[in-house]
């Protein structure tokens, strides 16, 4: 199976499925990311663009496709944006596309979600992944993976994005916490310790 996993910006895919990534990854899937752009003020774009190498590197991520899209152009939404995406997803042509999803409180998050959207309609299955820090109550999860097998991965990725680990977001007990709970009320199983991470489906073709 091919998938793609469409993040704004580095850290990105980690935090909201880095988990999922490497089970795709562990599994033979051909799993390749696509960053829109470097981040723009939050950091020095050639040492985020070095993160991401590392990070993609440990999940086992085939390719990693850095856009560089100016961070000024994502504060509404973007026909251009969905043009370049439409144009290297036709190139990849994925079996299945997650992304950012549009229940989102930070606006470059919802404009790159909404370009994929735009720009994958031929993709047959895609699904809206959970970001820490911004995903709105409105994210109301109807997918799950188990990932307890792969957290160690997860935070080892995450840990190499080192401009931005000041973040409260970015601290492993604040990751495990969040798939905790995701794997309790996905009743996945009887761990206690066990983990998750959450998905909204947009799209499921079989």
């Amino acid at each position: 199976m091919k998938v793609v996993s469409v993040g704004a910006h580095p850290d990105d895919p980690e935090l909201g499925m880095g988990g999922t990534i490497a089970k795709h990854t562990a599994r033979g899937d051909n799993t390749e990311v696509i960053l829109v752009t470097l981040g723009g003020v939050s950091g020095d774009p050639r040492q985020r663009e070095e993160e991401a190498q590392k990070s993609s590197q440990i999940l086992g991520v085939k390719k990693l496709h850095i856009l560089d899209y100016p961070v000024s152009k994502l504060n509404k939404r973007s026909t251009e944006l969905a043009k370049i995406i439409k144009k290297l997803v036709d190139e990849i042509n994925p079996q299945r596309i997650y992304t950012h999803s549009p229940f989102d409180f930070h606006q470059v998050h919802t404009t790159v979600s909404n370009s994929v959207l735009n720009g994958a309609k031929d993709v047959n299955q895609i699904l809206f992944y959970e970001y820490i820090s911004s995903t709105t109550q409105y994210f109301i999860p109807d997918a799950y993976v188990d990932i307890t097998s792969f957290i160690d991965l997860k935070i080892k990725s995450i840990k190499q994005h080192k401009s931005q680990l000041h973040r409260l977001y970015m601290r492993p007990n604040v990751v495990r916490s969040l798939a905790n709970v995701r794997y309790i009320e996905a009743k996945l199983g009887s761990d206690p310790s066990g983990l998750a991470e959450a998905f909204v489906i947009q799209k499921m073709i079989l």
